[in-house]
């Protein structure tokens, strides 16, 4: 037993110090920063369960990183330590305790600020002059890359202030905006096929660079966040040193605050974490501080990390995983399309087993296949990408597919990236485009899901659209877990649905590029089906949401035969083919733009969306500049930040409700 546990020490110490190579030399990792934690913490408890296998070289007892060879070594005036890390409110509740506990003082501060996914740095200036720039190496002696420093658009070669201190030892992150990231990183796929895994990687490699003109492109940025030694400046607080930077010419972060009690980190902990996602730069976390500068020196340091301040890490955005199988797939329209099936793993907080592709053009340019080892990325909680390949098991490349893997006819290829199955009687696309006719925006019946779709597609009793209406009692009642009153509820959803405006029934039928919207634009426009296929493209026109390509595909919907025999079908089975008049009512809202966030009580989304839109209103679904209202309710989160930040009006039901009345 104490050999095992001897030998997983052994591995995890190895297997550190093998990451923090490519971490900090090659700026090209191997793994994410969870899985790098995840093993620090493992480490962590075996050591301290098993003293007896103590060393005082283990990576949990040092600063991670160490100089390269390649720049001259620079000793920090103090070390540069790393921050212990908590990863849930417990957590933070455990170590805000051990801190009142040791600091008697019921006026204790905090602060709190964003921490910046970039790479550290030290700035030495004397009597104002920048002399050294240095990264942080193994905390004791860093690389001097003063000259490629000096080309970072934040930093100030000289400070712009009166009477300077004498000496001044300024720590920082060094960042790139998450715009200049992407436009990099398409740069460096063009020059070499390469991309950088995220920001800070990015940061990273670019700081280092040998030529500090190729730093220079790269639009890095700059974030003061504390000091070493300071000589001739009297500071008291960790507030009053922000605050000084920014008068020294340093760019100030907005986003951090001072807490005086629990309750106020923990609610700032939530703000940020709504926030993360609108911020032009990315932040893995918070770093929270004891604000005040003699209680820090009271509280002291451990040999890796002060004991004054912790960082609250954000679920992860980024894992690796392996990628088990290319799916290829075909939509309701018969376009061809890849998805990955990856070896579960969780990623901002979910489980994920699937992740896009694009098209075969990615998978190209990924250089990806079945069996290899990727790097997988979930920003704004949209659909997980992956970002690159971390290991190759197969130089063979990924063969786009020639036919169709639902009717195995020939693909067409549309376009460099468009791949489409041109096969109108295509099973994969008829089995979509049912999912779709009876989804909630759609014809909205109740119950009918892919599972029953699929036992009456093999059974074969539905072969068009309009064989829906056909179905009796005995057909559902024989389907798996039917009963008589999951049968009864079903018939009657599809009653229903034949009642529903021609606007529902235009987007059930899935023609292509017509959304939800455009639909009700076209049915409020013509009223009736039969007013529709008399339409030319110059009756389409006329509608200003529609343009010239619009259409032409409503016009060849129109037209094509198939179609026609669908709708003929559906008219025989009692399905409604017209738009009902609506009551002409104010136009108060005429040009508003309104975002709705959090949840109404009076009103579904869809309701209060009807309501804006019938008085002259718009409603998008983002925060800018442009927007003119954000109607908020309950559990409203970064949408109304944002609101706030740019003093846009801000309504909130009753007051919604108030205006509607007027009406």
């Amino acid at each position: 037993m104490q050999s095992n546990i001897r030998n997983r020490i052994n591995y995890l110490r190895k297997e550190l110090i093998r990451h923090n190579d490519f971490y900090y030399d090659k700026s090209n990792p191997e793994i994410s920063d969870s899985e790098y934690d995840a093993l620090v913490r493992e480490l962590e408890q075996l050591e301290k369960e098993n003293p007896i296998f103590f060393s005082s070289d283990s990576p949990t007892r040092k600063v991670s990183g160490f100089p390269s060879p390649s720049f001259e070594s620079v000793k920090h005036s103090l070390p540069m330590l790393s921050l212990d890390n908590v990863y849930s409110y417990v957590e933070t509740v455990r170590w805000y305790e051990r801190i009142k506990k040791s600091i008697n003082n019921e006026n204790l501060e905090f602060i709190i600020e964003p921490k910046i996914d970039g790479v550290s740095a030290s700035l030495i200036y004397i009597n104002s002059i920048l002399v050294i720039g240095a990264t942080r190496g193994d905390g004791e002696n860093g690389e001097d890359i003063t000259e490629n420093i000096k080309t970072v658009k934040d930093i100030p070669h000289k400070l712009e202030i009166e009477n300077p201190p004498d000496f001044f030892d300024l720590r920082g992150e060094v960042y790139i905006d998450k715009s200049d990231f992407k436009k990099l990183n398409e740069e460096m796929l063009e020059l070499n096929g390469q991309n950088f895994a995220n920001p800070r990687n990015a940061a990273s490699g670019s700081l280092r660079q040998k030529n500090p003109q190729i730093t220079a492109k790269r639009k890095l940025r700059f974030f003061a966040h504390s000091f070493g030694k300071i000589h001739g400046k009297q500071l008291e607080k960790q507030s009053d040193f922000l605050h000084y930077c920014q008068k020294c010419g340093f760019q100030l972060q907005g986003d951090f605050k001072v807490c005086r009690s629990l309750e106020e980190i923990v609610g700032f902990i939530d703000i940020m974490m709504g926030k993360r996602d609108l911020l032009c730069y990315e932040i893995d976390g918070l770093v929270i501080k004891v604000n005040s500068l003699e209680s820090q020196k009271e509280l002291g340091n451990t040999n890796k990390s002060p004991r004054w301040a912790v960082a609250y890490k954000f679920p992860a955005k980024q894992a690796t995983t392996k990628l088990n199988k290319i799916r290829v797939q075909v939509g309701r329209t018969g376009m061809i399309t890849p998805s990955a099936i990856l070896e579960p793993v969780i990623l901002a907080g979910a489980k994920i087993s699937h992740a896009t592709l694009h098209n075969f053009e990615e998978i190209k340019r990924l250089n990806v296949n079945e069996g290899d080892t990727v790097l997988i990325e979930r920003a704004g909680d949209v659909i997980p990408k992956i970002v690159k390949v971390i290991k190759k098991e197969s130089e063979i490349p990924f063969e786009s597919p020639y036919n169709c893997p639902s009717c195995n006819s020939e693909i067409v290829k549309e376009s460099e990236v468009a791949y489409r199955c041109i096969n109108p009687e295509c099973p994969a696309q008829f089995r979509r485009h049912l999912i779709h006719f009876a989804s909630r925006g759609a014809m909205d019946i109740r119950g009918f899901g892919e599972a029953v779709i699929d036992q009456f597609l093999r059974k074969g009793k539905i072969r068009i659209l309009a064989d829906i209406y056909c179905l009796t009692y005995n057909d559902f009642i024989v389907l798996d877990l039917f009963k008589e009153k999951k049968t009864n509820n079903l018939m009657e959803a599809i009653a229903a649905s034949k009642k529903r405006p021609l606007s529902r029934l235009l987007f059930a039928l899935g023609i292509r590029h017509i959304g939800e919207k455009v639909s009700e634009i076209i049915a409020k426009r013509f009223r009736n089906m039969d007013a529709l296929f008399a339409a030319d493209i110059e009756d389409f026109t006329k509608i200003p949401e529609i343009g010239g390509v619009l259409a032409l595909f409503l016009k060849r919907f129109f037209e094509n035969k198939a179609a026609r025999r669908v709708i003929d079908a559906l008219i025989s089975a009692g399905v409604n083919m017209t738009e009902p008049e609506t009551a002409e009512t104010g136009r108060q809202f005429d040009g508003k733009a309104f975002v709705l966030t959090g949840e109404l009580e009076n009103y579904t989304r869809k309701q209060a969306e009807g309501i804006i839109t019938s008085l002259g209103g718009r409603v998008a679904s983002s925060v800018g500049r442009k927007t003119d209202y954000v109607l908020a309710g309950v559990n409203a989160g970064s949408k109304l930040e944002k609101a706030k930040k740019l003093n846009i009006k801000i309504i909130y039901e009753e007051e919604f409700k108030g205006l509607v009345k007027t009406n």
